[in-house]
């Protein structure tokens, strides 16, 4: 069972955050590939959003979002308070459009 305290402080930053990425290291230096990717993607579509490193305390944050949002795996990206997803589904909607839709911003003419 994943400790309630860290789960409501997790829900707290969702809500807090219009576009948040719990991630393996920080924007400027991301500590995995994958967390890399997403970081890229939203860089390229000027998205403004906080970031949460997640290897400080990798194992209970993998309980809460399990819980939350039945995903364990990092990154994660939650936009208006719904998860996303992860690298794969980020890269795929950004290359569709439908990430920059979801953000309301305009889609690179590179990714067109």
């Amino acid at each position: 069972m994943a400790d309630q305290e860290l789960k409501s402080k997790v829900e707290e930053l969702i809500a807090a955050n219009q576009v948040l990425l719990f991630m393996k290291g920080t924007p400027d230096m991301p500590r995995c590939g994958f967390s890399m990717r997403v970081v890229q993607v939203l860089d390229a579509v000027d998205a403004e959003y906080g970031a949460i490193d997640v290897l400080p305390i990798l194992q209970p944050l993998r309980e809460v979002t399990a819980e939350i949002a039945d995903w364990q795996t990092f990154p994660q990206l939650y936009v208006n308070g719904e998860l996303v997803g992860g690298a794969d589904i980020v890269e795929e909607m950004y290359e569709s459009g439908e990430l920059t839709e979801l953000l309301g911003l305009e889609q690179p003419a590179a990714a067109e």
